[in-house]
């Protein structure tokens, strides 16, 4: 796993220097995330909390941690523990630092496109079978749901119960259930992004699920590859 890495922001939320180690953690050169914002690199699904906590951060001078993914130059997904302070410079102007800690380095599975493709590929297939009978002949909202959170993730976008339970046919009552089930097992862990009580609410796979999922689709992949060449 890469070393904790370090940057220097400015007010404007742009990135004014980095360090070694953060560039290994985004897998690109400084010139590549030099000058950008920070809203940019932060996946979308954890943008508004993000922000909200570096206005705290500006208004009150005080100090705050978060975990959050950010989006690699390549355009894969890391999740990070960053710690942000505020200083001042010679001139007393306001500066942010940041230190990014990774919490959960993937395994080298394979590109994380290629990994996506095989994700959408199972829940085509799954949606598939009601050409052969009917949906709840053979329904698994468990893992339907493990799937939606990781290609929502991966499309930088949330998924919550209620668009979930319309895309697969089962009262919203059901998937709820399955996700409370897959929370207590720490498989699934909710976005708190939305502060009405009434908002559907989102889910996100843990850590450990997303690692312990991309290297299953790592290993299923080449499967998938053969059948091609078969057919070919």
């Amino acid at each position: 796993m890469p070393n904790a890495g370090h940057v220097l922001i400015g007010t404007d939320g742009k990135l004014l220097d980095v360090d070694a180690a953060f560039c290994d953690i985004m897998r690109c050169d400084p010139d590549g995330v030099r000058g950008r914002s920070v809203m940019d690199l932060t996946a979308p699904a954890d943008r508004q909390e993000c922000a909200k906590a570096i206005e705290t951060l500006l208004e009150t001078q005080r100090p705050f941690a978060i975990v959050k993914r950010l989006i690699r130059c390549d355009g894969s997904l890391v999740w990070v523990r960053n710690s942000v302070s505020i200083t001042m410079d010679g001139s007393r102007a306001a500066m942010v630092v940041g230190t990014i800690e990774p919490v959960a380095e993937q395994d080298a599975v394979g590109n994380p496109a290629i990994l996506l493709d095989v994700a959408r590929l199972l829940i085509r297939g799954r949606r598939d079978r009601e050409l052969v009978c009917d949906r709840s002949l053979f329904s698994d909202p468990g893992w339907d749901a493990v799937l939606a959170a990781y290609v929502a993730e991966a499309e930088g976008r949330a998924v919550n119960i209620v668009t979930l339970a319309t895309r697969l046919g089962h009262a919203p009552a059901t998937i709820d259930r399955w996700v409370r089930a897959l929370i207590q097992h720490n498989v699934l862990e909710l976005e708190y992004r939305n502060p009405r009580a009434e908002a559907p609410k989102a889910f996100r796979l843990t850590t450990e699920t997303h690692r312990k999922l991309e290297s299953y689709l790592g290993n299923i992949r080449p499967r998938y590859r053969e059948l091609a060449m078969h057919d070919d």
